[in-house]
């Protein structure tokens, strides 16, 4: 896939997902009856006034499609006396203007799951013929040399039936050498491989399993809607879960640093999952939609849970932070971003001069 076609993936799905996330802020606002003078898409200079609305909120294209905004006077502490400002409205009123982007990023992933699963139906790992679909980098699967379009016919002699047994054997033997009998373009080889251990939790309990690294080919069967509006549950709710627990053990030193990354791993995963069709998009889009909501809880300044964080404070205080200590409080998560955007970005440089970026 070309490199312009993957930036309009990249640039597409941003757009929607940032657009969800500060409609969430907006209506939130617009119903506590502060005033929103601008809903933008993206940041810097202004590329496109698309309308203004009745209430007078001016509707935006910015230059550099990564983020969003939406404009409410009296965002900082010394602007109180506007009237609709955002200071003027009441500590609920603020926090819960704040909370509805994280909120409606989660939701519209879940939105996204149930039209997937409505459209092209729920996954299903009861494939007779276990096909690769994709080899994740630097794992056992790519030094074994597996390749997508793999079809997986035995693991140490045993017939696999499907994808679902697959998974159950390799999990089972982590550490543990595997022949794997596969068959490629029609001829049939065997391969050896070791399960990688890692830590996952199973049914609300970590236990340790073996991976290989590769995605397999999943077919989808239509079920009833109410099924369907459970399983978009269960993945959002999973996925939300899965999150919070990576950014503990990130936190507290017990995860992988090179694990997470930045708009060029972002952009690499974009790449390869188009590359699976539509239907793969969308679910990409819906995970990382659940990402967002997530990823801007975390309670650093500048972030919308930095702000929660700060309200919460002031709620115990009894009174608003001065303008000096916001200004502060502000810089303070302004390094903590940018300190870890440098170090993503320069791990994904590395990953991308190594060879270890999903292609």
């Amino acid at each position: 896939m070309t490199v312009l076609l993957t930036i309009v993936y990249l640039v597409g799905i941003f757009t929607l997902l940032v657009a969800a996330h500060e409609l969430g802020h907006m209506w939130v606002a617009k119903r506590f009856k502060m005033k929103v003078e601008e809903f933008a898409i993206g940041i810097g200079p202004i590329l496109a006034r698309l309308w203004r609305g009745r209430d007078g909120t001016l509707y935006t294209i910015r230059a550099f499609p990564v983020g969003g905004f939406v404009k409410i006077p009296g965002m900082l502490p010394d602007e109180e006396h506007i009237e609709g400002s955002f200071q003027s409205k009441p500590l609920y009123a603020r926090f819960l203007a704040v909370l509805a982007g994280p909120v409606a990023s989660i939701l519209f992933g879940y939105l996204l799951f149930v039209v997937i699963g409505l459209t092209a139906g729920l996954p299903s790992l009861d494939d007779p013929t276990p096909q690769v679909r994709m080899v994740m980098p630097d794992t056992p699967a790519q030094a074994a040399g597996l390749r997508t379009g793999d079809v997986l016919l035995a693991i140490n002699g045993e017939p696999v039936r499907s994808a679902e047994e697959a998974g159950k054997i390799i999990r089972a033997n982590a550490n543990k050498r595997l022949q794997l009998t596969l068959q490629r373009d029609g001829e049939p080889f065997v391969v050896a491989i070791t399960p990688k251990e890692v830590e996952a939790e199973i049914d609300g309990k970590p236990q340790k399993i073996g991976q290989i690294g590769v995605l397999w080919h999943v077919q989808r069967k239509r079920e009833p809607f109410l099924q369907v509006l459970s399983h978009a549950g269960l993945m959002t709710v999973g996925m939300t879960v899965g999150i919070i627990d990576g950014l503990r053990r990130m936190i507290f030193g017990q995860g992988n640093i090179h694990e997470v990354g930045s708009i060029i791993s972002i952009a690499s995963v974009t790449n390869a999952t188009a590359r699976l069709g539509v239907v793969e998009l969308a679910d990409f889009a819906a995970k990382f939609s659940v990402m967002l909501g997530i990823i801007n809880l975390l309670p650093i300044p500048v972030l919308d849970g930095g702000y929660l964080m700060i309200f919460t404070v002031e709620a115990i205080r009894r009174r608003k932070l001065s303008p000096e200590a916001m200004a502060r409080v502000q810089v303070v998560g302004l390094v903590i971003v940018l300190m870890i955007f440098v170090t993503v970005f320069s791990l994904d440089i590395y990953k991308l001069l190594t060879g270890k970026l999903i292609r």
